[in-house]
């Protein structure tokens, strides 16, 4: 009877552990690289990860502040030492700033596809110049049979989230200043976007266009006034409960399942006790 109820402990244990809030488990840290396709970390074992980039034209308004974005296509990925990964946009994007993350003349994002699903906890940026207002969104579709290239391919900012199962984490302004930001966000996913601002994708500004503190837009092509340019260094997170590539923030089943038999058969055990001596 005894080894019974030792068992049933047992398992109880190793359920709840796994229901355990993500900082209760050990963090891993994704850095930039060469490496740009299924990345290993350093810290407890996690996920690889594989990082690819897009980019679409920005359309601007009379006024020069930008309304809305062309359709994204791929682009090339750059990583610079010590600074972390850019983007380099088709056409005259190559030189500085504008090879970094940004959002002046194209509409530059970073796809992180993991090989299961993570919680991400930071990120850090290895460089920023102007501005450094970045938005963060997560893939909480269906995963199963779907590219992930095709949600994103194709698309606008404006009809990016609305159809194809992106959705928004946060926007976060001024992030350059500390050059580290915690997400504060239960999401887990496979798939996770970082982009410099985009009030379409990201939601309503909070300072003045042209302008450099709060979540802001650029004004007209001369200057690069309230537009955004950082290179992400590294993020950070745990490997969902259970793994798999189950997208959301609610605890697995099977986990929740395993501590109630087993917590219910130590009670059941407990009650027989008594009859049996």
């Amino acid at each position: 009877m005894q080894r019974v109820q030792q068992r049933l402990i047992g398992m109880a244990v190793v359920a709840l552990a796994s229901l355990l809030p993500f900082s209760a488990h050990a963090l891993s840290t994704w850095t930039a690289g060469n490496c740009a396709s299924n990345c290993s970390e350093t810290g407890d074992a996690a996920p690889n990860v594989s990082y690819s980039a897009y980019s679409a034209v920005i359309n601007q308004t009379g006024s020069g502040t930008y309304s809305s974005t062309g359709a994204f296509a791929q682009s090339t990925l750059a990583y610079y030492s010590g600074s972390g990964f850019g983007v380099q946009a088709p056409n005259g994007d190559s030189g500085s700033p504008n090879h970094s993350l940004d959002n002046f003349g194209y509409q530059d994002l970073i796809l992180l596809k993991f090989d299961s699903a993570v919680n991400l906890t930071q990120l850090k940026l290895g460089w920023w110049q102007s501005d450094s207002d970045i938005t963060v969104l997560a893939y909480t579709g269906n995963t199963s049979g779907v590219d992930a290239a095709s949600t994103i391919a194709g698309k606008t900012a404006g009809n990016l989230k609305s159809a194809n199962g992106w959705s928004l984490v946060n926007s976060y302004a001024d992030v350059g200043s500390a050059n580290s930001l915690n997400l504060n966000t239960s999401l887990t996913s496979s798939w996770w976007i970082i982009t410099a601002y985009n009030s379409q994708l990201g939601g309503a500004t909070t300072g003045n266009d042209g302008t450099t503190s709060g979540l802001t837009r650029g004004t007209g092509t001369t200057s690069y006034a309230g537009y955004d340019f950082v290179k992400l260094y590294s993020v950070s997170g745990n490997k969902a409960p259970g793994g798999g590539t189950n997208n959301g923030n609610v605890p697995e089943p099977a986990s929740l399942a395993l501590a109630s038999v087993a917590l219910l058969g130590l009670i059941g055990v407990r009650r027989r006790k008594p009859s049996q001596r």
